[in-house]
């Protein structure tokens, strides 16, 4: 049960993120609204939101930093749900902030 309370609060800041221009939201991958992210879904909707962003104008630096969707997909069952989703969000988010620390302090 806390479990579920975690991944749904997660997933509600990865949605609003999703909506002010941030990381993409699970609904953005879940394009047949059935709850489960297929490679197919996922390549699409990557597709659609980098084609997006350089119509926009928008850089598209750290593109080749993309994840992979067995990045995703944690249990490999050939699809990934929100819980996934969210646990992955968490894990970049984890790895971000890790790797901004390294780098302080260390300009002279």
């Amino acid at each position: 049960m806390k479990s579920i309370i975690v991944a749904s609060l997660v997933l509600s800041s990865v949605l609003m993120a999703g909506m002010n221009g941030g990381p993409a939201s699970f609904s953005e991958f879940d394009t047949d609204a059935n709850a489960k992210v297929t490679q197919e879904e996922f390549e699409a909707a990557q597709q659609k939101r980098m084609s997006a962003k350089a119509e926009s104008g928008k850089m598209m630096k750290n593109a080749q930093n993309a994840p992979a969707f067995s990045d995703i997909d944690l249990n490999g069952d050939g699809s990934f749900d929100a819980g996934e989703f969210a646990q992955h969000q968490m894990q970049q988010r984890a790895k971000n902030q890790a790797n901004k620390g390294m780098g302080q302090g260390q300009m002279k």
